[in-house]
């Protein structure tokens, strides 16, 4: 029965969205519900540097999380609303369903969340002002405001963004492109039960492992997540009007975010579209566009990129924005690129090791022994079966230099985030397990509203294990009982060191799909779709994992109640992968020439093109024939037990010596930092350091002020405004088929040995390198 809107603010109204739950333990912090229209940053408390705080105070110990994040909280403002279920589901709905059917097409655009969040603000405030003021009586559930009042508040904002972010923060669902490879490259028969099983339970089974994490990755202070703090900054710009003088700076954060996105949003048309040539700012190559090594040191393309010069914020934020991560974070990782990438990647391609010289020298494809893109096709039999006589007749595949070296650090990688998190916040997992660490006051706040019980995730785990067991089961995936357990025995033990990691730094320490690759090419060789699946199971739960834990921090941040967080990811995810699933089946049965090279409006397929060759390689060839001892990398293979030692030697240097230098270096930031490289290039790692060393280091110290006001919220500008124009290039001029006018300033960068790959060696001239014929097998 429909009645008149109570008012939600007024103490005794128990709208069942707020999950109060006063009567906490003494010491709490007490919440008197009822007092305020919005919950604000205080920015001159914000701004002020002659105060530090520890947990035990009512301040935040972490100046970055203080300058957006509100410290006050009022849990009787309305956050279950109809108008803000309404706005939550059509984003998840457009959102994933735009992201996943332009993630089949090359070029492509994504639509990222902070464009989402953006959108949501003025649509939320129609609805405020259109939709009736009235509260169902839902009986023994409660009542439900379908529209409580006239203001939108930053709750109701940030549920929307954290249930758009579970389907357009993380792009489409990895495992779609599973369907794409398996129905269009290997011609596999794929039942609809089928698709909606294996999307389904990847992305839930992500949302399992993240609830139950959810003490050590969310709860904890120190695990600040840094990419939230942009999407933070937004929200809380967008709702609060607050403002305080920094370093002499009056403008308000809402009249900065919009002029900074302005500018980001005209900018971007020119190295986007007007004058390309300002991304790829390779000047020494222009100068000299035919010399080898030239190119190979300063290009930007296929060479190292020994330049921090670019004028495309899109490359300087390619691998994370850089205002987001802490600056000895970015020292780790860039050293971490110097050592590896402009040191022991040219010594390696320039003495031809592994027959690099013969390669382009940064690029991610696999190649044969005449120097062309290894075709998979070649060695395949026509029910897509491994053929060994074709093989030994074509050509083992062999990798770059840097995409070869990359493999090593992600060996190293892998073992040393288990040691490192082990040896440093060791200490930190156990005091969770025992319920003794302390608590900020965020997490104070957050006792005013019921918990979500772990056996809600722990129940929902072991459902989706079950039908992931029953899928492969019923569907001849390939995959044995035995292999669903092992896949996800990966995510058991890495998400919560791969979460802190990120929760920390804002880098992505999640390399399983090495691993998962590895394991499974060994245990599953000859069968792809079994391949396929156990690396989606293991690579992506984990993946899916940490967007989720991100974003039950953004919940945690801004006062949402967990039960309600939970609801809104639960439901997000099923009818985000419910839309792709839909979207992908559509456009693979009724798109003409769909996943062809050469389709018309460019609906390649590129990502599943690329499992497809990756299954191959890892799948039918095996790891054996690349790693095993007396196989050409089987020296990569030392990566693994350096990973695991070199984290002691500096932790027992630190222990021994008690100097700060051995405990500010992080050898998973190190090793797993150029996780991008290849295609990511020199460029992307200096130009990215230094901005974050001139915001992070420089500004942070000399103008705290200034900094703490308008760092994030440029962050959040620079980002959404270049998105903004992404899409606009996108959508009206490219999409439609138009173009720029081909110009020097459009050409003069892909006219290079650069640009063309030209390779350090010239082919033989007998055609090919390598071993002689049939010695490979």
């Amino acid at each position: 029965m429909a009645s008149p809107a109570i008012d939600p603010r007024a103490p005794d109204s128990e709208v069942f969205d707020s999950e109060k739950n006063q009567s906490g333990p003494d010491g709490d912090i007490k919440v008197a519900p009822g007092h305020l229209q919005e919950i604000e940053v205080d920015v001159a408390k914000a701004i002020d540097e002659t105060q530090d705080y520890d947990e035990d105070s009512e301040h935040s110990p972490y100046p970055e999380v203080r300058a957006v994040v509100p410290e006050v909280d009022d849990p009787a403002i309305p956050v279950n609303t109809l108008r803000m279920w309404m706005i939550g589901i059509t984003f998840c709905m457009l959102g994933s369903g735009i992201n996943n059917f332009f993630s089949l097409r090359y070029p492509s655009v994504h639509i990222v969340s902070l464009v989402a969040e953006l959108v949501a603000y003025p649509c939320g405030v129609f609805l405020a002002h259109i939709l009736p003021l009235y509260t169902l009586n839902l009986g023994l559930l409660g009542r439900w405001c379908i529209n409580p009042d006239r203001h939108f508040n930053i709750k109701e904002h940030a549920l929307i963004t954290i249930m758009s972010n579970v389907s357009i923060g993380f792009g489409a669902a990895d495992s779609t492109t599973i369907l794409q490879a398996g129905q269009k490259f290997y011609n596999f028969e794929m039942k609809p039960g089928f698709k909606v099983m294996l999307v389904l339970t990847c992305q839930l089974l992500g949302f399992g492992v993240a609830g139950l994490s959810y003490p050590w990755l969310v709860e904890p202070a120190r695990i600040v997540w840094p990419g939230v703090l942009s999407i933070c900054a937004l929200l809380t710009t967008l709702h609060s009007r607050a403002n305080a003088v920094a370093n002499g700076w009056r403008i308000t954060r809402l009249r900065f975010f919009l002029y900074a996105m302005a500018a980001a949003f005209v900018w971007y048309f020119f190295p986007g579209l007007i004058f390309v040539g300002l991304s790829y700012f390779t000047w020494i190559c222009w100068i000299a566009p035919r010399n080898r090594t030239v190119n190979q040191v300063f290009g930007m393309q296929t060479g190292l990129g020994v330049s921090p010069i670019t004028f495309d914020w899109t490359q300087i934020a390619y691998n994370t924005n850089p205002l987001l991560s802490p600056s000895w974070a970015a020292i780790n990782v860039f050293a971490g690129f110097v050592i590896f990438f402009w040191i022991c990647v040219p010594a390696i391609y320039w003495t031809n090791t592994w027959y690099t010289g013969y390669l382009p020298l940064m690029d991610a494809s696999v190649y044969d022994r005449f120097g062309s893109k290894y075709n998979v096709t070649q060695i395949l039999n026509a029910d897509g079966t491994f053929n060994q006589g074709l093989y030994e007749q074509y050509s083992p595949p062999y990798l770059g230099a840097s995409f070869a070296f990359v493999y090593g650090t992600s060996f190293a990688a892998i073992t040393s985030v288990i040691v490192h998190v082990y040896l440093w916040h060791g200490s930190d997992i156990w005091q969770t397990i025992r319920g003794t660490q302390k608590l900020d006051v965020h997490s104070r706040l957050m006792k005013s509203y019921k918990k979500t019980p772990w056996w809600y995730y722990a129940a929902l785990t072991v459902v989706m294990v079950a039908i992931t067991i029953a899928m492969v089961e019923v569907y001849n995936v390939g995959l044995p009982v035995y292999g669903v357990f092992l896949a996800l025995l990966i995510p058991a033990v890495y998400m919560i060191p791969c979460g802190i990691i990120q929760g920390l730094t804002n880098v992505d320490a999640n390399q399983l799909n090495v691993l998962s690759e590895f394991i499974g090419g060994y245990m599953f060789q000859g069968r792809p779709l079994a391949n396929m699946v156990f690396k989606i199971l293991s690579t992506d739960v984990v993946g899916q994992g940490i967007f989720f834990a991100q974003d039950m921090k953004l919940g945690h941040y801004l006062k949402v109640g967990p039960r309600l967080v939970f609801a809104g990811q639960f439901t997000a995810t099923i009818v985000g992968a419910l839309t792709q699933v839909g979207v992908t089946s559509w456009m693979l049965s009724n798109i003409e020439g769909i996943c062809e090279s050469d389709q018309r409006n460019g609906f390649t397929c590129p990502s599943g093109r690329t499992v497809f060759s990756s299954s191959v390689i890892w799948g039918l060839i095996g790891p054996a024939r690349l790693y095993s001892v007396g196989s050409i990398y089987s020296g990569l293979l030392h990566f693994f037990w350096i990973g695991a030692l070199i984290p002691v030697v500096t932790w027992f240097l630190y222990k021994k010596t008690g100097k700060k230098i051995f405990r500010s270096i992080n050898w998973p930031l190190i090793f797993v930092g150029t996780y991008n490289v290849p295609p990511a290039t020199g460029i992307n790692y200096s130009s990215w350091a230094l901005v974050n060393f001139i915001f992070n280091k420089v500004l942070f110290q000399r103008f705290f002020a200034w900094w703490t006001k308008y760092n994030y919220i440029l962050a959040a500008a620079l980002d959404t405004g270049t998105a903004l124009s992404g899409i606009v290039i996108f959508f009206c001029i490219l999409y439609p088929g138009g173009k720029f006018p081909d110009w020097w300033g459009n050409t003069v960068y892909v006219n290079t040995a650069d640009g063309d790959g030209t390779p350090f060696l010239d082919m033989p001239t007998r055609g090919w390198f390598g071993p002689a014929n049939g010695t490979w097998h």
